[in-house]
């Protein structure tokens, strides 16, 4: 059963909230209080309709807290004003212009997650916050694009596919670089020194390193 997490405050939300229950979705939202504390959404919806059409940035703010908090699939329901001159908004996977019927409502939700889902099982590797896409060599940080060098973007992957694993440099060398690789195992340390900047900040941490032996990928 699909959980949908509420972000805002939608027009005839107790209506909205049980009709999606009606047609098999679980449903949660910031009223629901200590109640939603523990449960992981698979989709977020997000009413934009309160934000002025010249407020992008404050728009562009939820969906962003939002992906950084719960990291799921976003579709965003904007104002029909905002069509005119739209401009894609930042990290969503769908939008709904409002007021919608709630069997549009159903079939983008279900459309947009098995999107997510094929995805994931296809060419995507998430790890917490962290979404590393095999096909497209793209990597996002809670939604946000991650630009990383084709060398940095190999170790993340390579590490990532075994979390909890410990690798020495000499196997990240011979797995990531190639055995035809002479450089010295001091690469490897400048390489994670790179990866870390670009993927790691206060509330993130991923790469963990494991004196006198090498690193390995959070479990």
């Amino acid at each position: 059963m699909p959980t949908v997490f509420l972000v805002g405050k939608f027009s005839h939300q107790a209506g909205l909230e049980a009709e999606l229950r009606r047609r098999g979705f679980t449903v949660i939202s910031p009223t629901d209080g200590h109640e939603s504390a523990d449960k992981k959404p698979d989709l977020a919806l997000v009413d934009l309709t309160a934000v002025p059409s010249g407020r992008r940035r404050d728009g562009n703010e939820i969906i962003e807290q939002t992906r950084a908090r719960y990291s799921v699939p976003v579709i965003a329901v904007i104002s029909g004003d905002r069509l005119a001159g739209y401009e894609p908004l930042q990290g969503i996977d769908d939008f709904i212009v409002a007021p919608c019927p709630v069997p549009e409502i159903e079939a983008r939700i279900r459309q947009v997650l098995w999107a997510a889902q094929n995805l994931k099982n296809e060419t995507i590797v998430k790890r917490g916050d962290i979404v590393i896409n095999l096909s497209s060599y793209k990597v996002f940080l809670a939604g946000k694009p991650v630009d990383l060098t084709f060398k940095e973007f190999e170790l993340l992957r390579f590490l990532a596919a075994s979390p909890g694993k410990v690798f020495s440099r000499e196997s990240l060398l011979n797995q990531v670089w190639g055995y035809d690789y002479y450089g010295g195992d001091r690469t490897v340390d400048v390489h994670i020194r790179r990866l870390r900047s670009k993927i790691e900040d206060a509330t993130h941490s991923f790469i963990e390193t494991v004196w006198n032996v090498g690193y390995s990928f959070k479990e």
